[in-house]
């Protein structure tokens, strides 16, 4: 079977992600003396929690990748598309294939019925757990569910969908929708409140968590609060939980692109790392706060309510927070330990003794990490091979690695910026202009030259570009090579679902001669590789591929959405050839809908 450790040989010892680790402080003082690493748990404003403990919300009524069963442990698994159910010491007793790169699930332990979100097979696979896993119905679902929550009567599923932006609410007993309501762009997991009322969804793209009322289908967009004199952005929530009935609990990344000037060849014009983490609190009505955390490239948040305690973990970081009165005004950092292996967390449950499960999707394994004076990990075996070949796999670790080889004092891993393979939705500052970070899914085999200004001739050239953009110290040739076959081996993103006589009429207008898109934009990838001047400078044109979830537009993301860029009210100009003055608004529209579907 595939194994994650070879990701350490070659590289230096110093290998952990913004861990408070012996020498780490005076190894990064070599680099820059002026440098701190983030503390472990840190509130950077009054909490917004309650003189008392939340109300208990039950396990099923928050998406995860693991669940804590009779017995023991039921995963699904994105790498191998498995859902396997383990005993108490993580060994496997069943398993059951349900698609590749699945989403998350949700287990009803009276029905004994886990709900598992196929999000390539556009549908929820409703699964009987006993001695043997089998699959009792499927329900369609639009493109691309991902996150599942019972609500607390357990007679609703609730469902988010990627790529076509939505919330789904079925009925449990028929399979039958009962209603959807859109959501923001790059919904991931959610979370049902204690008393059933809302519906938290974290979001990839946005400094926002969206809620929906359940009983109305009515969305809020709820802020998640700013640090005190800081600007920056907030990108990369893949988890959240509901804390009782008011309060939620979200970890994510904040982004500082434009940081400091004083060295213009690194990302936000600073050699320190622009991107830290934080768990973000935030109530019904909007009031936040944040708390400053290591946890790097956070995937995965759970509550004990016995204990109300919040646990935090991350793919690039394998270490474990503990949030003590996680729910109350007086939250407060408990312990922190090790998960003892290359992990890539992305999953975490509580069992019944108020232990911790988690799930390693390195090693694809269970990590059981028990909870007293301390807490103490202990793995599991491994559990499926992996879908990707060894070299691949090499470049998935490396991915999600942050240490000194690939950025200054260990901060930032690709990751970061490229959540789930695409995009931040960030322009950073670069040698005074602003860069968007591109998508990298499904976008980079044939489509050389890379950067935006075509100066990497393939992508060796360009990651160590990167790496030295990051002020990392540099990655092996072998492990170099991995990254790109890792990177190479990207499926493109799911295309949201489209009227199709819209796109039809868009796809007549984008060929044709009179707007002039396929001058530039042609081929499989849709694109010339060519330089052409631009907005000032000279730009290699991108690939089309997977646009829709690539917001904003242009090389420094001047224009919001495509409609802005067909309009040419973005900064840069030309690029939408005569569309401006040609196209209609409805038009514009077909034009956008079939450029949604590339």
């Amino acid at each position: 079977m595939t194994r994650s450790v070879d990701v350490l040989l070659g590289m230096r010892p110093r290998f952990v992600a913004c861990a408070l680790v012996a020498g780490f402080v005076s190894s990064a003082s070599a680099h820059e003396p002026q440098f701190q690493p983030p503390s472990p748990f840190a509130m950077t404003a009054p909490s917004v929690g309650d003189a008392k403990p939340g109300h208990a919300v039950p396990a099923y009524a928050t998406s995860s990748r693991i669940v804590a069963i009779e017995g023991g442990a039921l995963v699904i698994d994105a790498d191998s598309g498995w859902l396997i159910r383990t005993d108490l010491a993580g060994a496997p007793l069943a398993h059951l294939a349900i698609g590749i790169d699945a989403g998350t699930l949700a287990y009803d332990p009276i029905a004994k019925r886990a709900y598992v979100a196929d999000r390539r097979g556009d549908r929820i696979v409703v699964v009987t757990i006993g001695t043997e896993l089998a699959i009792a119905t499927t329900w369609a679902t639009p493109a691309e569910p991902y996150g599942v929550a019972l609500a607390p009567d357990r007679s609703t599923l609730f469902a988010t969908m990627i790529a076509d932006r939505a919330l789904v609410a079925y009925d449990v007993a028929s399979g039958k929708e009962r209603w959807r309501t859109a959501l923001d762009p790059e919904p991931r997991g959610i979370s049902i409140a204690a008393d059933g009322a809302h519906a938290a969804i974290a979001m990839l793209g946005a400094g926002v968590i969206d809620q929906v009322e359940l009983k109305q289908h009515k969305l809020a967009r709820l802020p998640i609060a700013q640090r005190p004199a800081m600007t920056e952005d907030q990108r990369g929530a893949f988890a959240v939980n509901y804390l009782g009935d008011h309060l939620i609990a979200t970890a994510l990344q904040i982004e500082r692109p434009a940081a400091d000037n004083r060295n213009e060849g690194h990302y936000g014009g600073s050699p320190f790392p622009p991107i830290g983490h934080v768990l973000a609190f935030v109530d019904d009505h909007g009031k936040g706060a944040t708390a400053e955390t290591n946890i790097n490239e956070p995937r995965a948040i759970a509550w004990d309510t016995a204990h109300d305690a919040i646990y935090v973990v991350g793919m690039a970081t394998d270490s474990i927070l503990q949030v003590a009165h996680g729910s109350q005004v007086d939250v407060h950092l408990g312990l922190t330990g090790s998960l003892g292996t290359r992990c890539g967390a992305d999953g975490l449950a509580i069992d019944p003794d108020g232990n911790v499960l988690v799930w390693c999707s390195f090693p694809r394994l269970v990590v059981k990490v028990t909870v007293g004076d301390t807490l103490v990990a202990k793995s599991g075996p491994e559990l499926v091979a992996s879908n990707l070949d060894a070299k691949q796999h090499l470049g998935l670790v490396m991915f999600h690695t942050a240490d000194f080889n690939v950025s200054f004092a260990g901060g930032m891993s690709c990751g970061n910026c490229h959540l789930d393979g695409r995009s931040d939705g960030t322009s950073w500052l670069i040698h005074e202009q602003r860069l968007q970070t591109p998508m990298l899914a499904g976008r980079l085999v044939g489509t050389a030259p890379y950067k935006w200004d075509g100066g990497a001739k393939d992508l060796t050239t360009s990651l160590r570009a990167t790496i030295d953009r990051l002020g990392g110290d540099g990655l092996s040739q072998k492990h170099l090579a991995a990254l790109v076959a890792y990177l190479e081996a990207m499926p493109a993103v799911r295309a949201p679902t489209r009227d199709r006589a819209a796109v039809a009429r868009g796809k007549e207008l984008f060929e044709s001669a009179e707007l002039g898109c396929t001058q530039c934009h042609d081929g499989p990838k849709l694109t010339d590789r060519q330089r052409h001047k631009l907005g000032g400078g000279t730009f290699d044109t991108p690939s089309l591929i997977g646009i829709a979830a690539s917001a904003p537009y242009f090389h420094d993301g001047s224009a919001p959405t495509l409609d802005t860029l067909l309009r040419d009210h973005g900064a840069v100009h030309g690029m939408a050839g005569e569309a401006t003055g040609v196209l209609g608004d409805a038009q514009r529209a077909d034009v956008v809908a079939f450029l949604e579907t590339l």
